[in-house]
């Protein structure tokens, strides 16, 4: 008989099955779960959803007990988890949670060996778990932010339990059509290979209601294909798992957003309309902004200075930010801004006032900060004539900085070019929205321009007779278009991954240095 993978990985299994033994765990352990957990646990559907509102155990259900246990019943399996940003899951995520909750308690439920978190060349992280065969599965964890990166980054992957976390903020149908297309023919496999979700609502236009709602139902007789199903998750059955008060500062974040407060707090499917202030239902004063009078947000001489450039004519956008990781989660704390509009001004005269704040925040900090400058690509090959033989925006920068750098006692200014490809903008809204939601951001009250774009930044107007709900996420040219542009141009360069800087819980960061 011709040997083969599959009917080698057969023999294997049958051998490893022969070697198992009755008394080596229990084999009816089950983790405590609640009532709809316990449903999903079971579920041998190929495509499952868990949605609800904010807190009710949907990613620790599907990316944590569910998955771990497909790990443990195959002799061959291959879990990935995907996620839009990794630093969202390391950071008190769902890979936070499998590390620190999920595999312990497997562990002390059946004696479940596991190692320690490591890298593969390509700088995924993953995990080799145990499988009652007395073999290794593995789960690895994938970050793809965009929809356009989907196809490179999980191609020679073969899963055969697939997770993707926070499924309404990412951009693209292709996080499903792409993905499913990679299960179903990891070998040695018992039962499905399963495309588990979990997200919060977002509104009936949204891809994923579209795909779980509306496609699997057939038009003519009505009935729902049984590949697929659906489970509403209310936080009240999992209401005493989560941290003291977390519920209530939800719903104190989102009870002055009708559609938000629908989303987050009754885990309703609702659209928002478009045509209006795109960050205004997200954004709130008493959440994302810190100080008042004298107090104000400063830099922590623990982490570089991220400065996001958005360079033109007679518009500049500059902010002062840093990327601030602690243990529990990572914070974008905004403390600083040079927004010039509609004011003829020569890179000299920018680049002498830039240097001017960058060497002030040295000097009351007392500390030499190492300074990180991001720009969008165009600053890097959008050639203005001008001069004798015109230039690119970034080479005027770095050459000007050059000769300014000893009068300030700095280092000239190196620039990065953010990522811009189709769809760029829109993912930088959604970004920015992550953020907001997830209490990922905080800037300085002293700061109008920043402000004044939360509040004023609408999208663009749905056409006539054709409602597109990515409109919503199409900011409309205006003036504050350039502070948005210089706000998430290093977000979305930074945000693949953990980046920098010393790790503490946010708490004891910002008693380090987040308000003076």
């Amino acid at each position: 008989m011709k040997v083969t993978k599959e009917n080698l990985l057969g023999k294997l299994s049958d051998l490893a099955n022969e070697a198992d033994t009755e008394d080596s765990y229990d084999p009816n352990w089950r983790p405590s779960l609640s009532k709809t957990q316990n449903e999903i646990f079971d579920s041998n559907a190929k495509y499952i959803l868990a949605h609800g509102n904010r807190g009710s155990g949907k990613t620790y259900v599907l990316g944590g007990h569910k998955l771990v246990r497909h790990a443990w019943e195959n002799f061959n399996a291959l879990c990935l988890i995907i996620v839009g940003v990794r630093s969202q899951a390391v950071l008190g995520g769902v890979w936070h949670k499998l590390k620190t909750e999920v595999l312990p308690i497997w562990g002390d439920g059946i004696g479940m060996e596991y190692t320690d978190e490591r890298q593969d060349t390509q700088k995924n992280i993953y995990i080799d778990v145990q499988n009652k065969f007395g073999s290794w599965s593995r789960i690895y964890l994938i970050s793809i932010p965009h929809g356009t990166l989907v196809g490179n980054r999980v191609k020679g992957f073969e899963p055969s339990y697939l997770f993707v976390d926070e499924l309404t903020n990412l951009d693209s149908p292709v996080y499903f059509d792409a993905m499913v297309q990679q299960l179903g023919r990891r070998p040695g496999i018992d039962g499905v290979q399963q495309y588990a979700a979990a997200c919060n609502p977002a509104g009936p236009n949204h891809w994923v209601y579209k795909r779980w709602w509306e496609n699997p139902l057939d038009e003519k007789t009505g009935e729902y294909n049984p590949d697929y199903e659906k489970y509403f998750l209310d936080v009240s059955e999992n209401v005493e798992n989560l941290p003291e008060g977390y519920y209530d500062r939800v719903k104190e974040a989102t009870k002055n957003n009708e559609y938000e407060y629908r989303r987050m707090v009754l885990g309703e499917w609702v659209d928002v309309p478009l045509g209006t202030a795109i960050f205004k239902q997200y954004f709130h004063d008493k959440v994302h902004i810190v100080g008042g009078g004298k107090e104000k947000v400063v830099p922590n001489p623990e982490f570089p200075i991220i400065i996001g450039y958005d360079l033109g004519m007679v518009n500049h956008g500059i902010v002062f930010m840093q990327q601030v990781i602690g243990t529990d989660k990572t914070i974008w704390a905004v403390f600083d801004e040079i927004i010039i509009n509609n004011e003829k001004l020569s890179y000299e005269e920018l680049v002498i006032r830039l240097m001017r704040k960058m060497a002030y925040w040295n000097r009351v900090m007392n500390w030499d900060f190492s300074f990180q400058h991001y720009s969008d690509n165009s600053a890097f090959n959008q050639f203005r004539p001008g001069g004798a033989n015109g230039s690119y925006d970034v080479l005027d920068i770095e050459r000007i900085s050059k000769t300014k750098a000893e009068t300030f006692g700095l280092k000239p200014i190196k620039m990065k070019a953010a990522p811009k490809f189709k769809g760029s903008v829109e993912a930088r809204v959604r970004i920015m929205i992550q953020k907001l939601q997830e209490g990922e951001f905080v800037m300085s009250r002293d700061l109008k321009e920043v402000k004044a774009m939360f509040y004023n930044l609408i999208s663009e107007k749905v056409k006539y007779g054709r409602y597109d709900p990515s409109v919503m996420y199409k900011p409309k040219r205006s003036r504050y278009i350039h502070t948005f542009d210089a706000l998430t141009y290093p977000m979305i360069y930074l945000d693949v991954g953990v980046s920098h800087g010393a790790v503490h819980s946010v708490s004891e960061i910002f008693e380090i240095g987040g308000v003076n």
